[in-house]
């Protein structure tokens, strides 16, 4: 919204030449590194399955043209076919889902992410593999092909944008996941663009595309009403406008038929999960907890040193910066309004990633879900700069290379594995530990080196150039010190920092002291305990853990004698999807409404000395039957109870 200036003059031919060259460099690395990433097996063999069958059910003929191709492109692919039909067996024997895959319920064997990826690269596909190429070129060209629309129409609807622009577009997340054999560039500029349609007031065509990728991503869906937020805004505030709608935003058919298109593509995958798998979504319901939708983790999404969105994409902020320094003094409120609504949707967008159970996994400088989530930001920047003069573009462009050259060399490992700790986030833990407590899943994966499923019995410890300096396991785990201290001993930190999901970081100086454990695991077995014992309300023991049935449960634990307990917890978790909370009572002292198994619950001074320690469970809300062969209405599996003691 700067004041109305003449186009800025086109970039000279030198510069024009150079950015070609620099894109055709960019597209043929691109389909060269070209290979098996994330969920990449999924969408290929769904493209597979389009193009022999018109179907994206996996079939044993699709695994035999994917043992069929030339062992040269099966190579440079990193695909072994042969994993699928072991994992074809497992499914239709056990229905366990495996590499991404699960057993429909008329046995067929499909992918638990929607299709919608697949069939836009299906003709890609089919063209790669004629010519006995790598299969994963395919996705890449779909890429390539998205990316190359996405520059298309950003010149077309601002056509004073110029190379400034284009370069910031794909400086800004697609130079790092345009190769990633997944929907993220996808989803990125559907984000992009259905902001930039909504800042045009082609509302409809905002509806539409945000529609598109939530077919992917199902957060996107929150920009279908945000679209009817801003027709409020323009209403409301018409100085906010940057222009009259386009002429092909005001005809009313175009309008409903993209609205009933963006509607239909949000609402499809839901529908077709229903219809396969019998639930709204397999990976909602799996692989997802809204119980880790938590403030530390938004934090970590944010700011985290090896992957968090303010480390990864700076430029980001220094574009928007630029364009509040360029544009008219009058016009910068108005600006400054439009980068906090973006700012707001990023927030959105985020919030819905969090509670996946993988949050953290394939990140490339910057999160997956951080790069398309920031695009409402980069929406409004480009918008502003494509107005303003040619010098100020130039030199929010140079500002941004610089910051992303930066913040690559910064995030980046030094081996370049992306499951190892960036340069920054490395001389923190190894020089400031206590200033770097992230996300547990980061931490684990990074430490371990590889990508895993979060459980909470992983213990990992960090070694700086002085030795282990940073522990983190579970709060039940507090007799694991993965091998730094011996039987006998226990391990006292410096620092201790536990976070809202249960996970305790333990910060240099790390000892191990001899005498009495600061706390005591008794474990649920199947003999009879002196300090354990299962009231009502309990199924029978089955191993090392029992599961509770019912509403209400009891059981009685004895302390040791003479040690005073200041905490109480209990170790396990609710059943998948049913209960989330329950209120605990200790000897007729109401503790509160807690999510057991997350955290220890202290106790008042009067129970600390108490020899016997009543407790009953009541839940928020009554368990439901599990269906299938177990008819029992099961609330929370009981591993043991944890007591912490005074020191």
């Amino acid at each position: 919204m700067p004041s109305p200036a003449p186009a800025p003059a086109s970039a000279p031919l030198y510069a024009r030449i150079a950015f070609a060259v620099l894109c055709a460099a960019f597209a043929l690395a691109c389909l060269a590194k070209a290979r098996l990433i994330g969920d990449g097996m999924e969408y290929l063999a769904m493209a597979q399955g389009f193009v022999a069958h018109g179907s994206p059910e996996l079939r044993r003929s699709d695994v035999e043209a994917f043992k069929a191709m030339p062992p040269q492109a099966l190579a440079r692919a990193r695909l072994q076919p042969g994993m699928l039909e072991p994992a074809l067996e497992r499914i239709e024997r056990d229905g366990d889902i495996v590499h991404g895959f699960a057993r429909a319920l008329d046995g067929s064997v499909r992918a638990i992410h929607f299709w919608m990826y697949s069939l836009l690269a299906a003709p890609f596909y089919a063209l790669v593999v004629a010519l006995g190429q790598n299969p994963f070129m395919a996705l890449a060209a779909l890429n390539l092909a998205i990316l190359a629309l996405a520059a298309w129409r950003l010149a077309r609807w601002f056509p004073t944008a110029g190379l400034p622009e284009l370069s910031l577009l794909l400086l800004m997340g697609p130079m790092y996941y345009t190769v990633w054999s997944g929907p993220e560039l996808m989803a990125g500029c559907c984000v992009l663009f259905a902001v930039l349609a909504a800042l045009r007031r082609d509302l409809a065509l905002t509806v539409a595309l945000a529609g598109l990728g939530a077919s992917q991503n199902p957060s996107i869906a929150g920009l279908i009403p945000a679209a009817a937020g801003y027709a409020l805004l323009y209403r409301w505030r018409p100085a906010l406008a940057l222009a009259a709608p386009p002429a092909s935003a005001r005809r009313p058919l175009r309008a409903v038929l993209l609205i009933a298109a963006g509607l239909a593509l949000a609402v499809l995958p839901y529908c077709y999960n229903q219809r396969w798998f019998g639930m709204p979504s397999i990976i909602g319901h799996y692989y997802t907890d809204p119980g880790l939708v938590r403030p530390e983790r938004l934090f970590s999404f944010l700011f985290d040193l090896n992957q968090g969105l303010v480390f990864g994409l700076p430029a980001l902020f220094s574009c928007a910066a630029a364009l509040l320094l360029a544009c008219a003094p009058e016009r910068r409120r108005a600006w400054l309004l439009h980068l906090a609504i973006a700012l707001l949707l990023c927030l959105g967008l985020a919030l819905p990633t969090l509670a996946a159970s993988n949050w953290s996994s394939g990140a490339i400088v910057v999160a997956r879900y951080a790069y398309w989530t920031a695009m409402p930001l980069l929406a409004v920047a480009l918008a502003g700069l494509a107005g303003c003069a040619a010098r100020r573009r130039w030199s929010a462009l140079a500002v941004a290379v610089l910051l992303q050259a930066l913040a690559a060399w910064l995030v980046l490992p030094p081996r370049h594995a992306p499951t190892a700790h960036g340069r920054l986030a490395g001389w923190v833990l190894d020089h400031a530990p206590q200033r770097y407590h992230p996300d547990p899943e980061i931490f684990l994966e990074r430490e371990r080196g590889r990508e895993d499923f979060t459980t909470h019995d992983q213990v990992v410890l960090h070694c700086g150039p002085e030795g282990p300096n940073k522990l983190l396991r579970f709060w039940a785990n507090s007799e694991d010190t993965a091998g730094l201290c011996a039987p006998g001993s226990h391990l006292v930190a410096g620092g201790i920092v536990t976070l809202a999901s249960g996970w305790r970081y333990h910060d240099a100086p790390l000892r191990c002291v001899p005498g009495a454990a600061p706390a005591l695991r008794i474990a649920v077995g199947p003999a009879p305990s002196a300090r354990l014992s299962l009231g009502a309300g309990w199924s029978p023991v089955t191993g090392q853990s029992v599961w509770n049935v019912g509403q209400e449960a009891r059981l009685r634990v004895t302390p040791p004698p003479g040690r005073q307990v200041i905490s109480l917890g209990l170790v396990g978790y609710y059943h998948a999807h049913g209960v989330r909370a329950s209120r605990v009572v200790v000897n007729g002292i109401d503790l509160g409404t807690h999510a057991l198994g997350q955290a220890p619950h202290a106790l008042p001074e009067a129970l600390g000395a108490a020899p016997v320690l009543d407790i009953v469970l009541t839940h928020t809300r009554v368990p439901r039957p599990t269906g299938g062969n177990d008819p029992r209405p099961l609330g929370f599996f009981l591993h043991g109870v944890h007591l912490e003691f005074a020191r």
